[in-house]
């Protein structure tokens, strides 16, 4: 489901938008506007995983399980 809306901007952030068009890298405004939204929702993504893990490395839980092990692997010695 889609929903349109109305927003205002100025004039320097529209020109934003027609520069995303005119130099390719986007097809229309909307397209640059939803990209900006996917953008600003991977960073709220990031945001909470990054929460979760200085939680984890507070209370002294192991961040990664899965590697903790990794750094204690005997290595061949190198002349």
């Amino acid at each position: 489901m889609t929903t349109q809306i109305a927003i205002r901007l100025d004039d320097g952030e529209l020109a934003a938008l027609d520069t995303e068009v005119v130099e390719g890298r986007a097809a229309s405004r909307s397209e640059t506007v939803r990209r900006g939204i996917a953008r600003l929702q991977r960073d709220q993504r990031y945001r909470r995983e990054e929460a979760v893990l200085v939680g984890l490395a507070r209370r002294g839980e192991a961040v990664y399980p899965d590697l903790d092990g990794l750094l204690d692997l005997r290595h061949a010695v190198l002349d």
